[in-house]
C-alpha cells in the first residue's frame, strides 16, 4: 500500500490558520469571514496541534473562533482601547469590563443601556466594589463597552453607548451575545482570589517542554535568564528539533545565539507587534535603541542606563527628527517616552527596572548603527556588537 500523499493546500491552510490565531486569538465571522471558515474547516487538526504542542484550547462555534491561551502570561500585552490612537486599558477600564461580563451573565439577549448600567452597579455592589457615576467612571465603562462592541459581543441596535460618557441619563438599545461573552474569560479565573493567584493559575499549565515551546512561540526573544539553567540547557540541546516543529506549523524561524533564542517572523503575519514599522513611535523607538547601543555600548558595560540619560537621548532625537513626526504623538512628551519604551520592551530589545533604568538586551545589537571609520580615526570610535 502506498503512503498517503500530503495535501499541500491543506498544509498551507493549517499554517495560515495557526499563524492568524496566534497573532489574534479572537476571530468573528463579521470581521474575518474567510479565516473563520478556514478554522472551521480544519478545527480538529488545529485543536489537536494547539493542545499537544502548546497546551492551548481552541473553541470553534458557527461564527466565532477563540484560541484560549494559558500557561504564559506576557506582562506587556494589555487590551487596547478602540480609538484612532489605541492605548492600554487602565485598571478602571479592566474593572468595568469584568463588571459588564458579570452583569450580562444569564441576562436578556437585548437590553437597554440604562438597564445594563444598573446591572453593572449591582454586580459591583455584590463584589464589594464602590462604583461611582462621575465622568471618569462613565468613560471607563464606555471604553469597555466599545471594546466589547468591536469584538462582536455587543451590538448597538438603536443609538450608541458613546452618549453615556457625557450624559448619565443617555440610553441605547443593545444586543448581547452571551455565547461569545462566555468564551472571553479563561479557565484560570475560576477560584482565583487575588491577582497574583490568577497569574499563577494561568502559568501552571503543561510540561516543562511545552512551557518552553510556548515561550518560543509567544515571545520574540527568549534569553538564557528567562529560563532556569537546566531548562535552557535542555532547550539548547533540542534546538534543532524544536525549530523544525515550530517552523512546520507557524512559519517562525528559530535563531539560536549564545545569549538565547529568537523566533523570527519573516513576513510579520504571525506577530501582533511589528518592528521596525512605520509611524512616529516605531520610528522613534528604532532610532532610540540604535543610539543606546551606539552611545552606551552595553556589550562592554551591561549596567542599566539611568532613565535621565535615556530621556536625554530621546529628547535629542525629537529635536533632530520631531518636525517629521506626529504633533499629536509629541504633545505629551511623558506619554510619548512611555510609548516608545513600551514598544521596545514588547519586542524584547530593552528591559525597564522599577526605578526606570533601562537595560539594553542582546538582540538590540542587530540595530547598531553602521559606522564607517575614516582613515586616521581611532578604531575604538566604532560601536561594539554583542556576540553573534
Amino acid at each position: 500500500m502506498s503512503a498517503p500523499v500530503s495535501d499541500p493546500q491543506r498544509d498551507g491552510e493549517l499554517v495560515t490558520a495557526t499563524r492568524a490565531l496566534l497573532a489574534r486569538p479572537w476571530r468573528t465571522v463579521e470581521a474575518d469571514p474567510e479565516l473563520v471558515a478556514l478554522v472551521r474547516r480544519h478545527a480538529d487538526a488545529l485543536d489537536a496541534w494547539f493542545t499537544q504542542e502548546l497546551n492551548y484550547r481552541l473553541v470553534v462555534t458557527a461564527d466565532t473562533a477563540r484560541l484560549v491561551k494559558t500557561g504564559h502570561v506576557p506582562p506587556d500585552r494589555p487590551l487596547r482601547t478602540v480609538s484612532a490612537t489605541p492605548r492600554a486599558f487602565t485598571s478602571a477600564e479592566y474593572a468595568a469590563l469584568a463588571l459588564v461580563l458579570a452583569a450580562t451573565t444569564s441576562g436578556p439577549d437585548r437590553t437597554s443601556l440604562r438597564d445594563l448600567v444598573n446591572a453593572v452597579h449591582s454586580a459591583a455592589a455584590e463584589a464589594g466594589i464602590v462604583l461611582d457615576t462621575d465622568a471618569a467612571s462613565r468613560r471607563a465603562l464606555v471604553t469597555a463597552l466599545r471594546w466589547l462592541i468591536a469584538q462582536g459581543m455587543l451590538r448597538e441596535l438603536d443609538r450608541g453607548v458613546a452618549g453615556y460618557e457625557h450624559d448619565a441619563d443617555a440610553d441605547a438599545l443593545l444586543e448581547v451575545r452571551q455565547d461569545r461573552m462566555a468564551l472571553l474569560p479563561t479557565g484560570a479565573v475560576i477560584g482565583a482570589e487575588t491577582p497574583d493567584e490568577l497569574v499563577e493559575r494561568a502559568r501552571e499549565r503543561g510540561s516543562a517542554a511545552t512551557a518552553t515551546r510556548r515561550r518560543l512561540v509567544e515571545d520574540p526573544v527568549v534569553l538564557a535568564a528567562d529560563l532556569d539553567p537546566a531548562r535552557f540547557a535542555e532547550l539548547r540541546r533540542r534546538a534543532a528539533d524544536e525549530a523544525r516543529r515550530i517552523e512546520a506549523r507557524t512559519g517562525l524561524v528559530l535563531e539560536a545565539r549564545a545569549e538565547g533564542f529568537a523566533a523570527l517572523d519573516v513576513d510579520g503575519g504571525c506577530s501582533d507587534v511589528t518592528f521596525p514599522a512605520g509611524g512616529t513611535v516605531p520610528h522613534a523607538a528604532l532610532l532610540l535603541v540604535s543610539e543606546l547601543v551606539h552611545q552606551f555600548r552595553p556589550e562592554e558595560d551591561p549596567d542599566p542606563i539611568p532613565w535621565a540619560s535615556v530621556r536625554e537621548v530621546l529628547d535629542d532625537l525629537v529635536a533632530q527628527h520631531g518636525r517629521y513626526w506626529s504633533k499629536g504623538a509629541l504633545a505629551d512628551r511623558d506619554r510619548f517616552a512611555a510609548d516608545v519604551l513600551s514598544l521596545l520592551v514588547s519586542v524584547r530589545l530593552v528591559a525597564v527596572a522599577d526605578d526606570g533604568a533601562v537595560r539594553v538586551l542582546p538582540p538590540a545589537a542587530r540595530y547598531a548603527p553602521d559606522v564607517t571609520v575614516a582613515e586616521g580615526e581611532a578604531a575604538d570610535e566604532q560601536p561594539g556588537l554583542f556576540e553573534d
